[in-house]
């Protein structure tokens, strides 16, 4: 995009050059969250609650054995309520669940599968996830933005180029909104509902991508 601006020190017109650099690598996610969610649903509140907070303690310990940190894992909320069927007589009373969720960090793609298949067939647990992440310390981050501004600097000489003119002094920098907190995915539910031995889930994490961009401003000079 060739726009203009005025020199405060002169009455002319300076040409200069304004255009979007961008990029788009791929690296392996450092980590990745599970939600485990455990239900349970009883006549009374209470008895509902319990069963929940039982295997809660359960889980606990699976992740003890599993080596899942204390600071990697956080409850991530607790509900009771009452549930109804809504029939032609009116509204009939389904029992009272209870419901904890949990969410975990995790690192290791077979520790995932061990996980996700131990919470299932022993708690039948709901899982939510993998939502994978890179960290924001990965360098595949700042070698996503060098890379955008060289392809910013590419795109002004291209097009200062065809208007037979060469690129100046650099002007602004400027980083749009662009979302680079990690690669978009789909998170996934799992229930199984058997409770016998299993092995454990394949886990595959793959690449994923990082983006970068970056609007830069050139001035131009005439050939």
């Amino acid at each position: 995009m060739l726009t203009h601006f005025t020199d405060p020190g002169s009455r002319e017109f300076a040409p200069t050059v304004t255009v979007r650099g961008e990029a788009r690598l791929h690296a392996e996610p450092d980590e990745a969250t599970l939600w485990i969610t455990l239900t349970a649903v009883e006549n009374d509140p209470g008895q509902a609650l319990a069963d929940v907070s039982r295997r809660s303690e359960q889980l606990a310990t699976m992740l003890d054995d599993l080596g899942v940190a204390r600071a990697d894992r956080s409850t991530t909320g607790v509900t009771v309520y009452e549930e109804f069927d809504h029939t032609k007589s009116g509204r009939r009373s389904l029992g009272h669940r209870a419901a904890a969720s949990i969410s975990v960090r995790v690192t290791d793609p077979e520790l995932i599968g061990a996980l996700i298949t131990r919470a299932t067939t022993q708690l039948q647990a709901r899982i939510d996830g993998p939502r994978w992440q890179i960290a924001a310390q990965n360098p595949i981050r700042l070698a996503a933005a060098h890379e955008a501004a060289a392809d910013g600097q590419r795109k002004a000489q291209a097009f200062a180029a065809g208007v037979g003119a060469k690129l100046g002094r650099l002007i602004r920098l400027n980083e749009p909104g662009t979302d680079l907190a990690g690669p978009r995915i789909h998170r996934a539910s799992i229930q199984l509902a058997s409770t016998a031995a299993a092995t454990p889930m394949p886990i595959e994490p793959g690449e994923h991508e990082i983006t970068a961009a970056i609007d830069v401003t050139f001035a131009l000079e005439q050939n």
